[in-house]
C-alpha cells in the first residue's frame, strides 16, 4: 500500500533550502510526491507574491548579481550517445544479452532521426576488446570484432555519426569522448542505450563531472530489470553537472 505525501513534511524540507528535484529523486520520482511538489511550490510562490515587498539589501543584490554572471545558462547543444547496442547484448541467447535492450531499438530509431534532422551530433559509444584485454579474463568473450560490425544493424550509423570505442564501463575512461564533445560544443548529453546500470550509470556521473548536463530518456534505456531501471534513473535525477573550480 502506498503511504501517502505528507505535504508539511515537503514544505519544511522546501524551506530549509533542499532543492525539489532531492525529493523527487528520494521518493524514487513518484508521480504523487511530483505532483505535491509542483503543488507546493506553486503555493509558495503565489504566498511570496501576495506578501508586502521588502527591499533587499546591498549585499544581497550584490551576491545575487554575482552568482547570474558566474552561472550564465548557455544555449543547449546535445550530443545523443548511443551506448553498446551491440549484437553481443542484443542478440537472443549471447552470454552478455540484455533482453530488455531490444525492446527500444525503435525508441532509440526514433530519437536519432530526430537528432539527425534537428542537427544535434550523433555519437556510438562502443565497447571493444582487442586480444589480451584484461577485461576478457573476467567477461565471456565479446565485442571483438570491428566496432561498426559489432553495432546492432536496425541501429547502424549514418555516415555523418561519429565512433568512439571504450573498453570499461563509462564511455569517458581512456577514451577521447570528452574531446570530441568539446570539439562540438556539446554542453547536455542525451544517454541511450544499455545497460542501465553498468555502462550508462557510469558515463552519466563521468560526464557530470565533467560539467555536461545529462539526459537519460526512459523510452531508450535498458537496464537488467524494470527496478534497476527506476533507481538509476532516480539517482541521476538528483544529481547536477559539477562545475571545476577553476571555472569559477
Amino acid at each position: 500500500m502506498k503511504r501517502p505525501v505528507d505535504h508539511d513534511t515537503l514544505v519544511e524540507k522546501l524551506l530549509s533550502g533542499t532543492p525539489a528535484r532531492v525529493l523527487a529523486g528520494v521518493a524514487g520520482l513518484d508521480p504523487d510526491v511530483c505532483a505535491a511538489l509542483d503543488a507546493d511550490l506553486e503555493a509558495l510562490a503565489s504566498l511570496g507574491l501576495a506578501l508586502a515587498p521588502v527591499a533587499p539589501s546591498a549585499s544581497l543584490r550584490d551576491r545575487v548579481a554575482q552568482g547570474l554572471a558566474a552561472a550564465p545558462s548557455p544555449a543547449r547543444r546535445a550530443a545523443v550517445l548511443v551506448v553498446d547496442m551491440l549484437r553481443d547484448h542484443l542478440t537472443p541467447g549471447s552470454a552478455l544479452e540484455v533482453p530488455r535492450a531490444r525492446h527500444i531499438v525503435p525508441a532509440v530509431q526514433r530519437r536519432l532521426e530526430r537528432a539527425r534532422r534537428d542537427g544535434d551530433a550523433v555519437i556510438y559509444v562502443v565497447d571493444h576488446h582487442e586480444a589480451g584485454d584484461p577485461e576478457l579474463d573476467v567477461w565471456p568473450a565479446h565485442n571483438n570484432a570491428d566496432p561498426v560490425d559489432d553495432i546492432w544493424p536496425d541501429l547502424a550509423p549514418a555516415a555523418t555519426d561519429t565512433i568512439v570505442t571504450h573498453r570499461s564501463y563509462s564511455g569517458f575512461f581512456e577514451t577521447h569522448l570528452d574531446d570530441v564533445l568539446r570539439g562540438l560544443g556539446v554542453n547536455t548529453v542525451v544517454l541511450t542505450g544499455c545497460v542501465t546500470e553498468i555502462n550508462l550509470f557510469a558515463t552519466a556521473t563521468d560526464a557530470l563531472q565533467r560539467g555536461y548536463r545529462v539526459e537519460v530518456p526512459r523510452d531508450c534505456q535498458a537496464g537488467s530489470s524494470p527496478e534497476v531501471e527506476h533507481v538509476v534513473l532516480s539517482t541521476l535525477s538528483v544529481m547536477v553537472p559539477t562545475q571545476p573550480l577553476s571555472a569559477r
